[in-house]
C-alpha cells in the first residue's frame, strides 16, 4: 500500500470518527410552531429531525426556518408555521389556495386582488386591523368588503359619501345620520350594499287620529291617512270611513277622524223542523242507528236593520220577513249488517244475531182469554212451550223465527195476540200439563232480553221493531 492511499485512508477514518461522535451529541433546540414555544433534547443531525423528534413534522406546504435539511447546533430557533386552507371571497368570486403566510395583504396578492383604499378585509366575518396577522387554523375565511358610492336626498337636499358597511342603515349610522323609529327610509335600513344606493329620507311629523272619543298624537312619514291609520294600528272595518278618506294625504292641519259604523239587524225568529229520512247503513250493525247527514232546523225571521255612527242610531229600516236558514234534511242510517255473538244463558251457550228488550206474560191452551180452550196457533204449531205469540206484525215479519227467553228457553215466534200498542210484547205458551206443575203460575211478567238465535234465516227486518 503506498503512502498516499494510507494518508487518504487515515482522513477518512477520522472524519468517520467525528460524525459519529457529532451523531452522539444531545443538542437542545427552540421550536416555535404557531406562536407556541416547544424545547426539545435530541441527537437529530437536521431541523428536520429534531421537527420529527418533537412530533411536529412539517407538510409540503409549511413553511419551516432554517430549511428542514439545516444542520441543527446547540440552542437553535426553529421557526415552524403551519399552511391553512385560505377561502377568499372578493367581488362574487370564491378562491381558495393552501399557504402558510400569515400576512392577509401578502395573500391578496397571492390572489390578485386588490383592497381600494375604503374597502374592509374581513377574517371569520371580523374586520382585521391593519398589521394583524392570521392565526394559525386549518381553514381561515377571508372576505373583501367593497366600498359603494350613496347619495342620501333629505328635504330636497343631498350628500354623497362612500361606505363598505353592510347595510344601508349602518352606512348611514358612520356619517352620523341619525333615524327616528317613524322616519321613512327609502330603500329600508337593511338594505344590503351590493353596489350604488341613491336613498330618500322623509322625516316624521305628528298628526292627531281621534277613534271612538279619542285622541291619538302620532309621529309619521306615511303620505296618506290610509298608511298612518295603519301605522297606528287602527283598522277600518265594514262601514268604517275616515275624513278625510283612506286614499286621501295627510291634510294640511293633521287631524284625522275616524267614524266608527255599526249595523244590526233585530230578529223575531220562528224555527222551521226539518225533516228526517232514513236509508240503510251496510256499515253498521243491526239495531245500530248512524247520522248520515245532520239535519238542521230552519230559521224564520223579520228583519229591521239598524244603523249606528260612533255609537249613535242614525237610521233604521224594515226589511220584512225572509227566511234565514233553510232547513236541512236529517238523514238516518239504520245498520243491515249481522254480527254473530255468543253468551250463556241459563247455563246454555246460544249463538245470536239480535238481542231486544220485551215485556213477557204467559198463555196456555185454557188461559188465553177466551172461555173455551185454543190448542192451535196461527201458524200451524201447537200452544205448547217453545211456542211464543206477538202483535200481528211482528208475527208476519218474524214468523217461525227462534229465539230464546231468559228462564223459559228456546222458542220460535208462532202466534198472534192482541196487545197495548206500543209496548214491546210476547207471550210465552205453556201446556195445560206445565201450568198445573206450577201450581198455575208458570212465568212472571217480566221485562227480559229477547235473543233472536241462529240459524240467520233468510230474511231478517232491518229495523226493530219491525
Amino acid at each position: 500500500m503506498t503512502p498516499i492511499r494510507i494518508r487518504w485512508l487515515a482522513l477518512g477514518a477520522g472524519l468517520l470518527v467525528l460524525a459519529f461522535g457529532y451523531s452522539m451529541l444531545t443538542r437542545t433546540v427552540t421550536i416555535l410552531a404557531d406562536g407556541e414555544l416547544v424545547t426539545v433534547s435530541t441527537r437529530a443531525l437536521t431541523v428536520r429531525g429534531a421537527l420529527d423528534a418533537a412530533g411536529l413534522a412539517a407538510g409540503p406546504q409549511d413553511k419551516v426556518e432554517p430549511a428542514q435539511f439545516w444542520l441543527l447546533t446547540d440552542g437553535l430557533v426553529i421557526n415552524l408555521q403551519r399552511a391553512s386552507l385560505i377561502e377568499l371571497e372578493a367581488d362574487g368570486e370564491t378562491h381558495y389556495k393552501t399557504s402558510a403566510e400569515k400576512d392577509p395583504l401578502a395573500l391578496l396578492s397571492q390572489f390578485g386582488v386588490d383592497l381600494g383604499e375604503n374597502d374592509v378585509l374581513l377574517v371569520s366575518g371580523r374586520p382585521i386591523a391593519s398589521g394583524e396577522l392570521l392565526s394559525s387554523l386549518p381553514r381561515i375565511h377571508i372576505g373583501v368588503r367593497r366600498s359603494f358610492p350613496i347619495t342620501l336626498i333629505e328635504n330636497g337636499q343631498s350628500f354623497s359619501f362612500e361606505s363598505s358597511a353592510s347595510t344601508l342603515g349602518e352606512a348611514l349610522t358612520e356619517q352620523g345620520v341619525q333615524l327616528n323609529p317613524a322616519d321613512q327610509l327609502n330603500p329600508l335600513p337593511e338594505t344590503i350594499l351590493t353596489g350604488r344606493v341613491d336613498a330618500t329620507i322623509v322625516r316624521a311629523q305628528t298628526i292627531e287620529i281621534t277613534a271612538g272619543g279619542e285622541t291619538l298624537a302620532l309621529a309619521t312619514a306615511a303620505a296618506t291617512v290610509g298608511e298612518a291609520l295603519a301605522e297606528a294600528g287602527i283598522a277600518l272595518q265594514g262601514l268604517d270611513y275616515s275624513e278625510p278618506a283612506e286614499g286621501e294625504p295627510i291634510p294640511e292641519d293633521r287631524q284625522v277622524e275616524v267614524v266608527r259604523v255599526l249595523e244590526t239587524v233585530l230578529l223575531e225568529q220562528q224555527l222551521i223542523p226539518h225533516e228526517t229520512e232514513w236509508q240503510e247503513d251496510p256499515e253498521s250493525e243491526l239495531d245500530t242507528i248512524s247520522v248520515v247527514q245532520l239535519g238542521q232546523d230552519g230559521v224564520q225571521a223579520a228583519r229591521v236593520r239598524v244603523r249606528y255612527q260612533d255609537g249613535v242610531e242614525v237610521a233604521r229600516q224594515e226589511e220584512g220577513e225572509r227566511v234565514l236558514v233553510q232547513p236541512q234534511r236529517q238523514i238516518n242510517g239504520y245498520g243491515t249488517q249481522i254480527v254473530l255473538r255468543t253468551i250463556v244463558v241459563d247455563g246454555v251457550m246460544i249463538e245470536y244475531y239480535r238481542a231486544v228488550q220485551v215485556f213477557t206474560t204467559w198463555y196456555s191452551p185454557c188461559n188465553s182469554g177466551v172461555t173455551s180452550c185454543l190448542y192451535g196457533t196461527s201458524s200451524g204449531m201447537d200452544v205448547t212451550k217453545g211456542t211464543i205469540a206477538t202483535y200481528l206484525n211482528w208475527y208476519r215479519a218474524l214468523k217461525f223465527s227462534t229465539v230464546y227467553v231468559p228462564g223459559y228457553g228456546a222458542g220460535a215466534i208462532g202466534d198472534v195476540g192482541a196487545y197495548p200498542s206500543g209496548e214491546p210484547w210476547v207471550d210465552l205458551a205453556f201446556s195445560e200439563a206445565d201450568v198445573t206443575a206450577a201450581g198455575g203460575q208458570p212465568w212472571s211478567n217480566a221485562y227480559v232480553t229477547l235473543y233472536f238465535t241462529t240459524p240467520v234465516p233468510a230474511y231478517v227486518p232491518l229495523t226493530w221493531p219491525p
